[in-house]
């Protein structure tokens, strides 16, 4: 008698909202503490992360009796990684577009000195079309882009390594 699956949703949605707000705890404390980056946030927020994966693919270990594949595992992991990614790329497309706008120019104007210190060559016109380039890459909707993307790559590489280790056929 094989024994019925459990339903993924539940554990992608409890535990993609855990992802997210991770994500967005995170960004609002760079917000308020004013940094634009810091390797411990980042740390800290990776570590989170993984610990909110991890036990996501725990909590479906446990409730398909113990057993798990690696495929559940990413299945599982990805649909995570794709819920959190969805709603942390929402807030920050939100936090971009209308909480923090001038971080976009913050990084446009960096963007801009680094080109000059890098290239000391270039015409001010040579410049001024390179800028033009990268600020396509820097809008909100791109920034809520690369959130949604990077979740889910973090979310594989995480399902996999944990899948392998956790499985149990």
């Amino acid at each position: 008698m094989e024994t019925q699956k459990p339903s993924i949703k539940p554990i992608a949605y409890t535990y993609g909202l855990y992802l997210a707000l991770v994500s967005i705890i995170i960004l609002v404390i760079m917000y308020v503490a004013n940094l634009q980056q810091s390797w411990i946030l980042s740390a800290v927020s990776s570590l989170a992360s993984i610990v909110v994966l991890v036990y996501g693919i725990k909590t479906y270990k446990h409730q398909n009796a113990g057993f798990l594949t690696v495929g559940e595992a990413i299945k599982v992991g990805l649909a995570i990684a794709v819920i959190g990614g969805i709603l942390a790329a929402i807030y920050a497309y939100l936090h971009y577009a209308y909480i923090y706008p001038e971080f976009i120019d913050m990084a446009r104007d960096k963007a801009y000195l680094d080109i000059s210190e890098q290239n000391p060559n270039m015409s001010e016109e040579q410049i001024s079309k390179t800028m033009e380039i990268s600020n396509i890459f820097m809008t909100p909707m791109f920034f809520s882009l690369t959130t949604v993307i990077g979740s889910l790559l973090f979310g594989l590489v995480v399902s996999v390594i944990a899948g392998l280790v956790m499985k149990k056929d």
